[in-house]
């Protein structure tokens, strides 16, 4: 008798299971409807790319990198012991905090109020292993914010700015692999802060192109 009240508890624990899967397939279904065509593409993409990446210690790894990125601290810290040295490298620093401005400026606060994407997790259930961010998605600020920084770097030293351009790419990668932003927030980050880098450069070096 005991034996049979267990085999039908399982079987009952099965269905529940099964029925579960199925509601939650539904609603993956019906919030799939909901979500256009080229933004779907995009969150596919995520997934492969997690999946594909995913083991604990590059769940360690990504959150330690993204936190470096958060507020663009540690392009900040850099640019001020460069403004701290020599000339060259003072001229180095000035022109980071520059990019930097550009980059809150231009990123954060135009585009992100105009564009308003929502971010990945908003169409999927995602389990985030950081907190959750409270602003738009496109552009991302970290990449942003780390390529333009990288590029000033570049100007300073090839060396340098290569070892920093890859740990900017490492941050880029900790946000798709995080999922909390698409593709095309970062690569669009990515270009855009080059520019603001080299716009940077310009600008410190040429007085603000002769205004100052």
């Amino acid at each position: 008798m005991k034996r049979i009240i267990i085999e039908q508890g399982q079987q009952l624990a099965k269905q529940i299971e099964t029925e579960s899967q199925q509601i939650a397939r539904q609603i993956e279904t019906e919030t799939d409807k909901t979500v256009g065509r080229f933004c779907l593409f995009e969150l596919r993409n995520l997934k492969k790319l997690h999946d594909y990446l995913y083991s604990p210690f590059m769940d360690h790894l990504m959150v330690t990198v993204t936190s470096t990125g958060n507020l663009g601290l540690i392009w900040i810290f850099i640019a001020l012991i460069l403004m701290l040295q020599d000339t060259p490298r003072r001229s180095i620093g000035y022109s980071m905090l520059i990019a930097l401005l550009l980059c809150i400026t231009i990123g954060n606060l135009i585009i992100k109020n105009l564009v308003r994407r929502n971010r990945p997790f908003f169409h999927k259930n995602y389990k985030l292993l950081i907190k959750q961010p409270w602003d738009y998605s496109f552009p991302s600020g970290h990449t942003l914010s780390s390529f333009a920084a990288a590029t000033v770097l570049f100007f300073m030293n090839k060396d340098v700015g290569i070892l920093a351009l890859m740990y900017a790419s490492l941050i880029a990668l900790s946000r798709l692999y995080l999922r909390v932003h698409f593709f095309t927030d970062v690569f669009f980050s990515m270009v855009l802060g080059t520019g603001l880098g080299i716009l940077a450069v310009k600008a410190y070096e040429t007085g603000f192109f002769g205004l100052i």
